[in-house]
């Protein structure tokens, strides 16, 4: 994954959302290309995780990186959070096992912003 690059469909999503026309993408895809691409966290679901992002596990802080972060099913990676003042919480990856259950914020963002599509 490291190498691939964010398509002219991951672009043309992220310039649709940067227009206001497409309001919210939800992606299973772990490659981050939809980040890389421009678009806004905010404005993308991620359910499956991503190899490339680590969460805080105390203050929820996520930390996209130029590597795989490696580990699976929300493994500790041996990095600490370090941008919000005083946490210093463990990192772990973001990638689901198949046992797994979707990320709850991710999922119900996910539901909330199908039920108001207009398609």
């Amino acid at each position: 994954f490291s190498d691939a690059q964010p398509t002219l469909t991951h672009r043309s999503i992220s310039k649709l959302a940067s227009l206001g026309i497409l309001k919210h993408c939800i992606t299973q895809n772990v490659d981050g290309l939809h980040r890389r691409s421009g678009l806004p966290r905010s404005k993308h679901s991620v359910l499956h995780g991503c190899v490339f992002t680590e969460k805080c596990e105390i203050c929820q802080k996520e930390y996209f990186r130029d590597f795989d972060v490696g580990g699976l099913s929300f493994q500790r990676t041996g990095r600490r959070c370090t941008d919000t003042p005083g946490c210093m919480g463990d990192l772990r990856d973001t990638i689901l096992d198949w046992e797994d259950e979707l990320p709850d914020h991710d999922w119900s963002v996910a539901q909330l912003e199908c039920a108001k599509a207009d398609l």
